[in-house]
């Protein structure tokens, strides 16, 4: 039987303005402002819908006309909802982000409060929904002891995306239940206590890891690359440099390729490579947002896109 991914995480309202020059703290800046469905979760659910897989979001959605709205979005991409869940006395979670003249994040406000109310009680069908051969991915946005449940009653592989510095704390204690782990540098040394700023401290943060129990940390470093540590191989992948129109959910687009990659059969290695293939599309040309990220594409850009294999030793 084929295999499925399974998301639990965030869907929100994305309120993201950009400024046509240098921001200046505490004034009004020049910019452009829109509005569009994002959260982690939900962006990881739409990567791999549009990759073609079979696709399942768990979230909360509000009875509000956003959060239905982005309920039926959902279902127009593909992405099962039937074992998400609507509240009608909270509002939908929404995010607010402040981009510089280089597209790059310089602040954000997020107010996720309605995933509090996916508590374990409410997630104790979903391991039983399960295969062996599917792929559960957890974000940072759900409380710490769903994520705690979700991770030590699902048999299947299992990921996830610590979201940010201040949630990435929640992953500490189930490290070891995690066969694939996406955090940035900064995530990664909150975490690992070491920053992976050259090739020996990189190599040292990809093995404390390992140490943890992790079987594929896959650590971003934006325009330099990805670390991708396995309990066989350590390694940094770096590419050329890309033009930059949006950065915002690249890494949900790596983690999406990634785990459809790997739902197939491919190798981490392989699946890597379509993750920054993915990234890279999304940084380019908004691939995410404007919704035309496909397979074709990504094996276009890996035959166009030169990524260096740099292997790490210890």
């Amino acid at each position: 039987m084929k295999g499925r991914i399974v998301v639990a995480g965030g869907a929100n309202i994305d309120i993201i303005g950009w400024a046509d020059s240098s921001l200046l703290d505490h004034d009004s800046n020049p910019g452009s402002i829109r509005m569009e469905f994002g959260g982690v979760g939900r962006n990881i659910a739409q990567i791999c819908a549009l990759l073609g897989k079979p696709v399942s979001l768990v979230t909360c959605f509000s009875a509000d006309d956003f959060g239905q709205r982005m309920k039926e979005d959902c279902r127009q991409l593909g992405i099962d909802c039937a074992q998400s869940f609507t509240f009608s006395d909270v509002q939908s979670s929404v995010y607010m982000a402040i981009l510089d003249e280089k597209r790059d994040m310089r602040l954000a406000l997020n107010d996720m409060h309605i995933l509090q109310k996916m508590t374990p009680a409410l997630l104790e069908n979903i391991p039983h929904s399960l295969q062996q051969n599917d792929i559960l991915a957890a974000d940072a946005n759900l409380e710490a002891d769903s994520i705690r449940f979700l991770l030590e009653n699902c048999s299947c592989m299992k990921a996830a995306d610590p979201v940010s510095v201040s949630k990435c704390g929640k992953f500490i204690p189930v490290l070891d239940r995690l066969d694939i782990f996406k955090p940035n540098r900064y995530e990664a040394e909150r975490i690992s206590g070491i920053r992976p700023a050259d090739e020996k401290s990189a190599a040292a943060c990809l093995e404390w890891f390992r140490r943890q129990g992790v079987r594929e940390t896959v650590i971003s470093l934006g325009e330099e690359g990805i670390l991708l540590g396995t309990q066989d191989y350590k390694v940094h992948l770096r590419h050329e440099t890309v033009n930059v129109h949006n950065a915002t959910g690249a890494g949900d687009a790596f983690l999406g390729a990634y785990m459809a990659a790997r739902l197939d059969g491919r190798e981490a290695l392989e699946a890597a490579g379509d993750g920054i293939c993915a990234a890279v599309l999304t940084i380019e040309n908004d691939a995410v947002r404007r919704r035309k990220l496909c397979s074709s594409m990504i094996e276009e850009k890996r035959n166009s896109l030169k990524i260096e294999e740099v292997r790490l030793c210890g």
